[in-house]
């Protein structure tokens, strides 16, 4: 009797515990983005998206590049007219355009009728062009004609020092000038080359070049 007095007695005392009390957890706070939160993602996002226009952009403007080599006509302000291949280009400038002369910086009004000048931009339509540099270059003879041309290395050859270009659809083998600025050894083949071209008596040359 006193044994099931005691068994009794467990049971009540474990109906007496509830359910809440064995199996109780501790809730886990949800993370919450408060407003300063937002606007950092918010700002990280415009940024990301500016970065991305930026580059797009600046790829774009590779691919219109342009180039050639002219004398000046007429200069108005910040506007110029060349004649390159009995054509006349009207070239636009802006404060970002770099002016050149023997390596150094110069000022547009140091320009003047009758210089050659080797004009790199982007086409804004067919005969106009925004200029990203103008370089006044010394006059040659008419024996040597100076060409810019964006082309596709196809081989380099380091003990005979030529380069091989892709040049309006045909290979066209060139060695360095004189006094060319070009280190064969920087390039390599399937490259695209921004390069100034020589040619006298049908032998062409490479006097500058960068890669793009």
């Amino acid at each position: 009797m006193k044994l099931l007095s005691t068994l009794f007695l467990i049971i009540l005392n474990i109906s007496l515990i509830t359910p809440t009390s064995l199996f109780a957890t501790t809730a886990t706070p949800s993370a919450t983005i408060t407003p300063n939160m937002a606007d950092q993602v918010k700002a990280l996002v415009k940024d990301n998206l500016a970065t991305t226009e930026a580059r797009l952009k600046e790829k774009v403007d590779l691919q219109s590049l342009v180039g050639f080599v002219g004398t000046i006509s007429t200069i108005s302000s910040q506007n110029l007219t060349i004649e390159s291949r009995n054509n006349l280009m009207q070239v636009s400038t802006t404060t970002k355009t770099a002016f050149l002369k023997d390596s150094s910086p110069i000022k547009i009004s140091s320009l003047a009728i009758g210089d050659k000048v080797i004009v790199i931009g982007t086409s804004a339509k067919e005969g106009i062009v925004q200029a990203k540099r103008l370089t006044v270059i010394k006059d040659e003879p008419i024996l040597v004609t100076t060409t810019v041309a964006v082309s596709k290395i196809v081989s380099i050859d380091l003990k005979k020092k030529t380069i091989t270009l892709s040049i309006n659809g045909s290979d066209k083998s060139l060695t360095l000038s004189k006094k060319s600025t070009v280190n064969l050894e920087e390039l390599k083949p399937e490259q695209t080359i921004l390069g100034i071209v020589k040619e006298y008596n049908g032998a062409l040359s490479l006097s500058r070049a960068k890669t793009l």
